[in-house]
């Protein structure tokens, strides 16, 4: 009887052991993958091929040239020979960049960045209509996509001894030889190359090096400082403060001003970027310093309002940068989480009036403003307080809207063509620049961003992407989420079919691809499941279940040796 209990005891005791080491060996797997982290997939052998490549992306930039050579203009010889022209035009412009590239240390190997160019020969018969006194560029009625211009090419009537350019807004330009005995072919291309090399040089040089050595770098230049980083959607926010509203009320008329000369701006740039304007006016916007003041001497008083006053203050350059009071100002947007532009027309206090800026030769700005780079920009008006009330009205704020626009234009990347391009040419040319009407951008500075921002949205997805691969490979519990992998996916289709569009010279759908390239690349990057906290790494479940787990699993450990042992002796007994 005693024999029988023993064994039955003993059959309940292995039992229990055999069923806890049952749950063990089916709940510690179970445990270990409810408590897995969840990545999903993500091409890193396509991400890094892109890396790999970027140095030398296959992609071209292809212009192309129409030029309308006038006729009929020797006696006796009608017509040049333009045989071979187009020829020796793209060799020499070729020649001319490759050069400079070298002198620039720019790499140019055969699979990199190319700016190919092309040319089309075509004869002009009514050239003698623009020598007419109400000709205008319009009337020669060419139109065209980015990417394709015209040149048309004529004598002149002889008054001076230089060859006179000018530049239109719709992609097109007037090339006038003045001196008859230049009107050859030898002359027409070397002018013509000498043109088009300055017109697109400091594009192309800008290109290059941004894909070869991205912002991102130490070498940085003057133009990327100044340039916001690129979003598909800016906040623009024009800001009237006052200093002090006990001696002078404003107001103005910002809505009507916005619609009449900053709409057309716009509507031009929409096409990179959206603008969302808004407005306000905020009093009693104080200075965090007491500007220096200075009294009125005949050698200055005539750029200065002096409201009755003897003395003036100004700001210095070193003052600039602590203009802003961004402690009080209340200047960041709730309503838009795009970068904001901060535009300011500051109206001074009374103790502080008339204020004034001054550069570094003590000599006052005429247009008494500044610009923040990467911010905004600031005009300092004085206005009449004789009545107590201020009203800036549309007409009058015309001067300050063109001011913001220039610096608008500015901090959106877009370069000033007739500064860099008048720079460079043979002093034997003269050229011109038609403004721009309303839009305050040129077709030709927008051809020019436009291709700019196409390469640099493939190179930053480039990045961006290489760098979130690196994150998720560096760090293996980080959540990887499926909606990250889609982003991915799409990032990386578009970016394939902006650089498709590219070859194909459509560089407006190149650009709508890179966009899309560029915002889901950062989607992905930046999205708020990449830095969560809500899993459990190695070390955490080592730190919190090791303390619970091992002092019940030592005495299980021991009673199934035991176990073990037991049974081995019993078996030996038996035989």
């Amino acid at each position: 009887m005693k024999k029988f209990q023993s064994n039955n005891h003993e059959k309940i005791r292995r039992l229990i052991m055999l069923s806890i080491w049952v749950i063990i060996l089916i709940g510690l797997p179970l445990w270990w993958k409810t408590t897995e982290i969840y990545r999903a997939q993500l091409p890193f052998a396509e991400i890094e091929e892109w890396s790999k490549k970027r140095e030398k992306l296959d992609i071209k930039f292809s212009t192309h040239f129409s030029l309308f050579i006038a006729t009929n203009v020797l006696e006796g010889n009608n017509n040049l020979d333009f045989k071979n022209l187009d020829v020796r035009l793209k060799e020499s412009i070729t020649s001319k960049y490759n050069f400079i590239y070298s002198k620039h240390d720019v790499i140019n190997t055969s699979k990199s960045i190319q700016f190919p160019v092309k040319f089309k020969i075509k004869e002009w018969n009514e050239w003698k209509d623009v020598l007419k006194e109400d000709f205008n560029l319009g009337q020669l009625n060419f139109t065209s996509k980015n990417g394709k211009y015209a040149f048309y090419i004529l004598p002149g009537n002889n008054e001076n001894q230089k060859t006179k350019v000018l530049v239109g807004n719709q992609r097109q330009a007037i090339v006038q030889i003045e001196q008859i005995e230049h009107w050859n072919i030898d002359f027409i291309e070397k002018t013509i190359s000498n043109i088009i090399f300055n017109l697109f040089l400091p594009e192309q040089i800008a290109t290059k090096k941004f894909i070869l050595e991205p912002s991102t770098e130490a070498n940085v230049e003057l133009d990327s400082m100044r340039t916001m980083k690129y979003s598909p959607m800016y906040q623009v926010t024009f800001s009237l403060m006052n200093g002090d509203p006990s001696s002078l009320l404003v107001n103005w008329d910002i809505d009507q001003t916005v619609n009449k000369y900053l709409k057309p701006f716009v509507d031009k740039i929409s096409v990179i970027s959206n603008l969302i304007v808004e407005s306000q006016i905020q009093h009693y916007a104080r200075l965090t310093f007491e500007p220096q003041q200075k009294k009125i001497t005949e050698n200055i008083n005539y750029n200065i309002n002096n409201n009755d006053n003897d003395k003036y203050f100004y700001l210095t350059p070193d003052l600039l940068p602590h203009f802003i009071n961004a402690a009080e100002w209340k200047l960041a947007s709730a309503v838009s989480s795009y970068p904001t532009l901060n535009f300011i027309l500051y109206v001074p206090s009374l103790e502080q009036s008339p204020l004034y800026i001054q550069d570094s030769k003590e000599n006052i700005i005429k247009n008494n403003a500044f610009l923040i780079p990467r911010w905004g920009g600031v005009v300092i008006n004085n206005p009449d307080r004789s009545t107590g009330i201020h009203n800036f009205t549309s007409e009058e704020l015309k001067s300050v809207m063109s001011i913001f626009i220039m610096q608008l234009r500015g901090l959106l990347g877009v370069q000033d063509f007739w500064v860099e391009a008048g720079s460079g040419l043979d002093s034997s040319i003269t050229i011109e620049f038609t403004s721009p009407q309303n839009t305050a951008i040129t077709m030709w500075e927008l051809d020019s961003l436009v291709r700019r921002r196409i390469a640099e949205n493939i190179v930053a997805t480039i990045l961006t992407l290489k760098s979130l691969s690196q994150l998720v490979a560096e760090i293996p519990n980080m959540v990887v989420l499926d909606h990250i992998q889609t982003e991915v996916l799409l990032a990386l289709d578009s970016l394939k079919k902006s650089c498709t569009s590219l070859q194909e010279e459509q560089y407006e759908i190149a650009l709508q691809h890179a966009k899309k390239a560029i915002e889901r690349a950062e989607s992905a990057f930046f999205d708020p499941t990449m830095v969560s906290m809500l899993y459990f790494p190695d070390e955490h479940k080592y730190a919190i279940y090791m303390p619970l787990f091992v002092p019940i699993s030592v005495p299980l450990i021991v009673a199934l040796l035991r176990e073990i042992k037991e049974f081995r002796e019993n078996k030996k007994k038996k035989n």
